[in-house]
C-alpha cells in the first residue's frame, strides 16, 4: 500500500497492466476498482484499509493512490466482477462520507471484463481520468474492443400490464424486447434468445429473481446482464442482488425515462 507520484497517465497504465497481467497469467481473477479522488495520503489509505477489512474480512487487496492523476486503484486478489462490484459500493460509502470522491468509480474484473491487454487497461484508466460525464456513479467497465451494445432485452414480471408498458416504451427506443411472466419462463427464454439484458422483478413464482440471477451466473460468466426492477426497498434486498451480479437496482414506482437512462449507462 503506497502513495505514488506520477508525471503521466501512461505510468498508471503500465503499473496496472503489470498487476493485472501477473494475476491472470497465474490463472487468477483480478478485480479492479478505480476511483477519482482528491487529497488522499498514507493515513487515509490506512483508515480505508481498516474500514474495508471490517466490512469484508475475507478481502485481500492492494491500495495504490496516484497523486498526480488523483486516481485510487484497488486491486482485488481472485475477485470476480460481481464481488468487485459489491466491494465498490462499500468503497464508495467510505469515500463519500469523508468527502474524498471527486468523480466516477469504475469497476472491472479480468478476464471477465476482457483480455488484460494494455489497450483495455488504458481504456479503463481513461474512463476515470477523462470521464464522458461529470458524475460520481459506479460504472461497470466492458471490453472496449468488442463494440457490444445492448440491443435485446427480456422483461420479467408477473404483472402483465407492467411488462407490456415497459416493452412498448423500450421498443420505441429501438430495443428488441421479449417478456416472461415468471423465473422459469425467463430462464427458458434466456437460453433460447441470449438477450443482452434482463430486467426482472425479484418477487416471481417458481424461480424468484435471486434464483434466476443465480442460474444465469452458472450458465454465463458475463456479469452485468441484469437490472432489478422491484418493489423490494430494503437495503438487504439490494445488497443480495448486487452480490449475485446485478448491474443496477431500481425500485417501484419508477419512471420509464429513469429506466432507459440506466440502460444507456450500461453502454457508456
Amino acid at each position: 500500500m503506497a502513495v505514488f507520484m506520477r508525471d503521466q497517465v501512461v505510468d498508471l497504465n503500465q503499473d496496472l497492466f503489470k498487476f493485472v497481467s501477473f494475476k491472470c497469467v497465474n490463472g487468477l481473477a483480478c478485480g479492479v476498482i478505480l476511483a477519482r479522488c482528491a487529497n488522499l495520503n498514507q493515513k487515509v489509505l490506512d483508515s480505508l484499509k481498516n474500514y474495508m477489512n471490517k466490512q469484508q474480512p475475507e478481502l485481500s487487496a492492494q491500495y495504490v493512490y496516484d497523486d498526480q492523476n488523483q486516481v485510487l486503484s484497488v486491486i482485488l486478489d481472485n475477485w470476480k466482477l460481481s464481488a468487485t462490484h459489491y466491494t465498490s459500493l462499500i468503497l464508495k460509502d467510505f469515500l463519500q462520507d469523508h468527502h474524498f470522491l471527486e468523480g466516477p468509480i469504475v469497476v472491472a474484473s479480468f478476464p471477465e471484463s476482457g483480455e488484460p491487454s494494455s489497450f483495455n487497461l488504458s481504456q479503463l484508466v481513461g474512463s476515470v481520468t477523462h470521464p464522458k460525464k461529470d458524475s460520481k456513479d459506479i460504472r461497470i467497465f466492458t471490453d472496449q474492443s468488442t463494440g457490444e451494445e445492448i440491443q435485446s432485452i427480456l422483461v420479467v414480471d408477473t404483472d402483465e400490464v407492467m411488462r407490456e408498458f415497459v416493452r412498448l416504451r423500450l421498443e420505441l427506443q429501438g430495443y428488441a424486447v421479449s417478456e416472461a411472466k415468471d423465473g422459469h419462463e425467463a430462464l427458458e427464454k434466456y437460453s433460447l434468445m441470449n438477450p443482452d439484458l434482463i430486467i426482472t422483478e425479484l418477487n416471481l413464482p417458481i424461480l424468484d429473481g435471486y434464483q434466476l440471477m443465480n442460474q444465469i451466473n452458472k450458465r454465463d460468466s458475463k456479469s452485468g446482464k441484469v437490472i432489478v426492477l422491484t418493489d423490494k426497498h430494503l437495503s438487504s434486498h439490494m445488497n443480495r442482488a448486487f452480490e449475485l451480479g446485478a448491474a443496477d437496482y431500481i425500485t417501484k414506482p419508477f419512471s420509464i425515462s429513469e429506466l432507459t437512462w440506466r440502460i444507456k449507462k450500461l453502454n457508456a
